[in-house]
């Protein structure tokens, strides 16, 4: 028999032997006792499948009583369990099995992108704070126009790491000197500021990255993509294989930002972004903030709404260094390879992946971006 961390899934050296036990039928007046004065650890039975009474307990015992020390759970226990020790705020599992280890850590990282954090433990486990909370943010976002406010607000609304992911874009920069003058950073707010260094970037847009960490003493984090996945890509399709067709193109796009991307946002609560409406049809309905169910997060767009006066005003007033590329009719920039200047009056959007002729022209990194989420949480 062997304890198991639920948040790591390895197996605790030497743990403390001496817990006091509680029934599934443990009342309040044992439940106060047991958690007062009381370091832990607290061992809490599960008799059978089917008794899951030690769930509530465990929950009790947190928000309650407020207790602090180690829940454990013993009795009958299987590795579909884990998921729910963690949310109720159980910190370790005794099992008989000790090859059973992997089976159970396993299990954790299947539905650690579905379910909201628990109670006690770090594991990035999300399920309730879904549409409700990304409603809640979307509303409160729509009563401000002032971006360095909204920023504060996603900071406080949101909880764990925010991630940024910029592209060195006009309306990025305007973001990460907002996030910059908000000062949450400084004062604990976990942003993550990170570009895809796709290795087909623009050398104007790595000086913008440079001018920018000058600026704002902010590290803004290279996230490139799996070089053998790159060089299979190339090996297959060439090394301009993505102008030969739609799927070619999207299969480079799925590798060096896609993948990187989702690898970069894995245990973010949030993900901040510089989508606004303007930007094409596609982008119309873009919401200030809407739950991403793909990746499991809020996807926070706070300059969704602006209209690219508000913007070129902004970064005027506030003298924020912009890529020079945008001074040479370049608006919408990605790859070198992919992007071109465009001409007064078409689309922003136009300069990307020009040789193609449907409507719709994405990478893939902004996935179901219209969905606002005005529907009740159930």
């Amino acid at each position: 028999m062997v304890l198991v961390e639920l948040a790591t899934g390895t197996i605790v050296a030497d743990p403390d032997e001496v817990a006091t036990v509680l029934e599934p039928t443990a009342d309040e007046a044992a439940l106060h006792a047991a958690a007062g004065g009381n370091a832990g650890p607290i061992a809490i039975a599960f008799p059978s499948f089917t008794d899951g009474r030690g769930f509530s307990l465990a929950r009790l015992l947190r928000e309650r009583h407020g207790f602090k020390g180690e829940i454990r759970a013993v009795g009958y226990l299987i590795p579909d369990h884990g998921q729910f020790l963690l949310r109720s705020g159980f910190d370790t599992a005794e099992i008989t099995d000790p090859d059973a280890v992997q089976i159970w850590k396993a299990s954790l990282e299947r539905i650690r992108h579905n379910y909201q954090p628990a109670v006690r433990n770090p594991l990035p486990l999300r399920w309730n704070a879904s549409s409700k909370a990304a409603l809640t943010l979307d509303e409160t976002l729509g009563q401000t126009d002032d971006l360095v406010t909204r920023i504060k607000q996603v900071a406080a609304q949101i909880e764990g790491r925010i991630a940024f992911s910029t592209s060195l874009g006009l309306e990025d920069q305007v973001i990460l000197h907002a996030i910059a003058k908000s000062g949450v950073i400084k004062s604990g707010a976990e942003i993550d500021v990170f570009t895809l260094d796709t290795g087909r970037l623009f050398p104007e847009v790595l000086e913008t990255v440079e001018l920018s960490e000058l600026r704002y003493r902010i590290r803004i984090r290279l996230v490139a993509p799996d070089a053998q996945e790159v060089e299979e890509l190339v090996s297959r399709d060439g090394v301009y294989g993505f102008r030969q067709s739609v799927e070619n193109r999207k299969s480079c796009c799925e590798i060096r930002k896609v993948r990187p991307l989702n690898k970069a946002l894995e245990g973010a609560q949030g993900w901040i972004t510089g989508l606004r409406r303007e930007h094409s049809d596609a982008r119309a309905e873009v919401p200030l903030a809407a739950w991403d169910a793909e990746r499991g997060l809020t996807k926070v767009n706070p300059v969704a709404d602006w209209s690219t006066d508000t913007l070129m005003a902004y970064i005027a007033a506030n003298n924020i260094p912009v890529n020079p590329l945008h001074a040479r009719g370049f608006v919408s920039i990605g790859c070198a390879p992919c992007t071109r200047a465009i001409q007064p009056g078409e689309n922003p959007r136009a300069g990307r992946w020009w040789w193609e002729n449907e409507d719709k022209k994405e990478c893939g990194l902004h996935v179901n971006e219209n969905a606002k989420v005005k529907e009740k949480a159930a």
